[in-house]
């Protein structure tokens, strides 16, 4: 069935998924850990895995980690959460996720391959990420900044 605005017109775009999404507040956990735990979750099949900086109760300052994932991986997520960090517990929520359509392209910048992301919404697209990794290793290469780099990779994926 297709999805409508309020005003009845339908709408276009992704259709939705069902993730689950993790949370868990952690105050006593060397900073220089979060890396390693956001990559562990990413191989265990998180589609996304974030930390926030909070402040808790007694005015203690401490990370909330986030995880989104598919109920099939949900299990690994939480054992990674479990044992690479000191928390004790966490919660879960189901949400749906949108995602848009993408595609990768790759641009040169002063001979240099540099990946570009496409993000489409119906055959329009409507977002560009550029690979930063392949930002640095050009800027780096050319002696050029980062930023100019990045503008050029932009550019050029949009054939300018």
């Amino acid at each position: 069935m297709p999805r409508r605005r309020a005003t009845g017109e339908e709408m276009s775009g992704p259709d939705p998924v069902t993730r689950l999404q993790y949370e868990a507040n952690v105050d006593d956990l060397d900073p220089r850990v979060w890396p390693r735990v956001i990559d562990r979750l990413l191989d265990a099949g998180a589609d996304d895995a974030w930390v926030t900086p909070i402040v808790m109760k007694k005015g203690r300052p401490a990370f909330t980690l986030g995880a989104l994932c598919a109920p099939d991986v949900a299990e690994a997520v939480r054992r990674v959460i479990f044992t690479e960090t000191s928390t004790i517990g966490l919660r879960e929520a189901t949400v749906q996720k949108y995602a848009l359509d993408r595609s990768t392209t790759t641009v040169e910048v002063g001979g240099h391959e540099v990946d570009v992301k496409l993000a489409r919404l119906d055959d329009d697209v409507v977002n560009r990420s550029v690979e930063w990794d392949h930002v640095i290793a050009a800027a780096d290469a050319l002696g050029l900044s980062a930023k100019d780099v990045l503008a050029s990779a932009i550019a050029r994926s949009r054939g300018d």
